[in-house]
């Protein structure tokens, strides 16, 4: 397939053309959360939602991320949600109708077994925007009005119940006009919390939350409740409302000042990576080699079909190997692993589910996910783990980098307490050197970014007696990732010494139940927000995908997901293809940008003295004034991934004293290079 790349070299026109123009998208997830509206390419910020709240008020149930199981699907301007919040049933459909503009319609089954205050939408507005602002209800018994203060006015509990056909809610630069057929109740509230809470298990499902305990709510939002008319009145009853919504904002005419540090380079960026689990032989050729023909990828990730490769305890694995009789899914993994390390990358091995006999005999805890091990044949468990890695390396000549128990934290599919996963490291490092392997342990390979993730990977860090069998300190990217947290990963690694490695990219890691979002432009920059902020805050050695085949595919066409046509590129797959063109082993540089709507991180250090700046602008266009960058560079390359161009280059500009000025276009990815100063 290599006649294809210079064909997508070109290509400014993506997969997701047939979209709605990201700046007149209203923004609404596959579980039924509204995230704001595009005017002209500004972001009208707020989150809208369903919530099924207690009748004391004292705690609600609402639409989350990976506590559903929703359809979702996307006809034209037409997106439809069909989930469940507990056993409460809803259906919402969103069409956009005009720029700025958009019409939600909402249907509710309210099962007879639910007591509650009522079944609200409830709009989410961020102080940032909205505090100081103001909400208006109209069309009602008669017009009220409320400033949205620190606190709700003295001696009442909420800002303001009335009753009306229009509520406006007016922040500092934006607008957000919501009209019904029929007159709705309106509460606004600001439901106090005083830090964020994390749900450490996706399987762990509470149907009322309160936002003190288990809401990802802060003190930093404000809440305009919309009872839904019936619902709580008649249980069983199918309940609902239409509304109108209208959104306006005034661009800020500020431009974006973003400075890089080039005195103080952090640690090296190898570049991007990529997961090879295969699970789709029919497409997973193609698509593994058109992306590794057409991405410069630094790290690959390959599974370890460990119950495929072990299955009868009484037999070694290795004799029944070299004697010519392994299963097919195991030759695949391991020749996929042999691929990758011929285009010179290092390679991870991990294992997902064990054989039956490795596993702990009786019932699972309550709740539980995963398998643990069994304890009492940890001697043959090394033996099967090791035999496998040694394998590798004599018949197709793959010393794997590192090797690891994928997401044991949570148990996907092996569980190991935080004690354990310690123990762990500490026999299966001593088994790997003891068979002469150079291959380390992946320390951590936990689901999330949480603090949880963190404390799990404690007890190994406090024992010294495990660094020689450590090779590096790897997390996934399906929770947290926050700043604050990111930082705390990047001082843990650098505190070892040990590279830090996200071994699983991606904003949604039930992206496989609605394949089709995937191709939602929002979507797509949300991910090149997240990869950027990783490199911002953490300086990992590398992102890896998940994956570089079929499975959340950044390819569309050629039978992926049933998808028709050829193999395409996605945004997505521009986004990493830019991300990658960070050459290789340059120096994360200290950067910061003054807007909130932007995203930056930078890379340098290197002997040519060239910089390369990666900014995600989540807001409406605007000017960017660079500084920092080399005095001596001659020329700026300006490269632009979003809706409709693919790492397109826009512009070339000449840098004046270390500084330049350039255009962010609305809901980009934008990435600046310097040329080399020298040969």
């Amino acid at each position: 397939m290599k006649h294809h790349v210079k064909a997508i070299a070109g290509l400014a026109v993506l997969a997701t053309s047939l979209a709605q123009p990201a700046h007149t998208e209203a923004l609404l997830s596959p579980w039924g959360v509204l995230n704001g509206m595009r005017v002209q390419g500004e972001l009208v910020a707020f989150e809208a939602g369903l919530r099924v709240v207690r009748a004391d008020w004292s705690g609600f149930s609402s639409a989350v991320k990976y506590l559903q199981r929703p359809q979702y699907s996307r006809t034209g301007n037409q997106r439809t949600v069909v989930s469940k919040i507990g056993d409460l049933q809803f259906t919402e459909v969103v069409r956009n109708t005009a720029p700025g503009e958009a019409t939600l319609e909402v249907t509710v089954t309210v099962p007879a077994s639910i007591e509650t205050a009522g079944v609200f939408l409830c709009f989410e507005l961020p102080a940032h925007e909205f505090g100081g602002g103001a909400v208006e209800v109209r069309e009602g018994g008669g017009d009220a009005r409320v400033s949205l203060r620190e606190t709700p006015p003295q001696g009442r509990r909420d800002f303001l119940e009335a009753q009306g056909r229009a509520v406006r809610l007016i922040g500092r630069r934006q607008q957000l006009d919501i009209g019904s057929d029929r007159p709705l109740e309106v509460r606004v509230r600001r439901d106090q919390s005083d830090h964020p809470t994390e749900l450490n298990d996706p399987t762990v499902e509470q149907f009322f939350v309160s936002p003190a305990d288990g809401s990802d709510r802060t003190n930093h939002s404000y809440q305009v409740y919309l009872r839904l008319p019936g619902a709580g009145v008649a249980p069983d009853q199918r309940v609902g409302a239409n509304l109108t919504l209208k959104a306006t904002a005034v661009p800020d005419p500020n431009p974006v000042h973003i400075h890089v540090d080039r005195e103080h380079p952090g640690r090296p960026f190898d570049g991007i990576g990529g997961n090879f689990r295969l699970q789709f032989p029919k497409t997973d050729p193609a698509v593994t080699q058109y992306n590794l023909e057409n991405l410069r990828v630094a790290w690959g990730r390959v599974e370890m079909p460990w119950a495929d490769w072990d299955p009868d305890e009484s037999v070694p694995p290795i004799e029944t190997a070299r004697a010519g009789r392994m299963s097919a899914r195991v030759k695949e993994a391991m020749e996929m692993a042999r691929t990758l390390a011929r285009k010179g990358m290092p390679v991870i091995v991990s294992a997902w589910f064990p054989p039956k006999w490795a596993r702990a005999p009786g019932p699972q805890p309550a709740g539980s996910r995963g398998t643990a091990l069994n304890l009492d044949k940890l001697p043959r468990i090394r033996s099967s783990l090791a035999d496998y890695l040694v394998f590798l390396k004599e018949a197709f000549g793959v010393e794997a980098a590192l090797f690891s128990l994928n997401e044991p934290d949570i148990g996907v599919e092996v569980r190991q307490t935080a004690a354990e996963h310690a123990q762990f490291v500490s026999w299966m490092g001593r088994e790997l050197a003891q068979r002469a392997l150079s291959t380390r342990i992946l320390l951590g390979d936990t689901a999330h970014g949480t603090p949880a993730a963190l404390r799990y990977i404690g007890p190994s860090l406090a024992d010294a007696s495990l660094r020689p069998y450590v090779g590096a300190i790897a997390f996934h990217t399906w929770r947290g990732c926050t700043p604050d947290l990111l930082l705390r990963w990047g001082e843990t690694a650098r505190g070892l010494g040990l590279p830090l490695l996200v071994t699983e990219g991606g904003p949604d890691a039930h992206l496989h139940e609605y394949a089709g979002f995937r191709l939602e432009p929002w979507f797509q920059l949300q991910q090149a927000e997240l990869y950027v902020r990783i490199c911002a805050f953490s300086q990992p050695a590398t992102i890896m995908e998940w994956q570089l085949n079929t499975d959340y595919s950044v390819l569309s066409g050629g039978g992926v997901y049933g998808e028709p046509g050829p193999l395409q590129p996605t945004q997505r797959f521009w986004i990493l293809k830019q991300l990658a063109a960070t050459p290789a082993g340059a120096h994360a540089l200290p950067v910061s940008a003054d807007q909130r709507e932007i995203t930056a991180a930078a890379f340098g250090g290197l002997p040519d003295g060239s910089v390369t700046v990666h900014v995600v602008n989540s807001g409406g266009q605007r000017r960017a004034l660079l500084s920092g960058l080399p005095p001596t560079a001659l020329e700026l390359r300006v490269l632009v991934t979003d809706e409709t161009q693919g790492m397109q280059e826009v512009a070339r500009l000449t840098p004046e004293n270390g500084g330049a000025e350039c255009v962010l276009p609305a809901a980009s990815y934008v990435t600046v290079m310097t040329k080399p100063t020298h040969p």
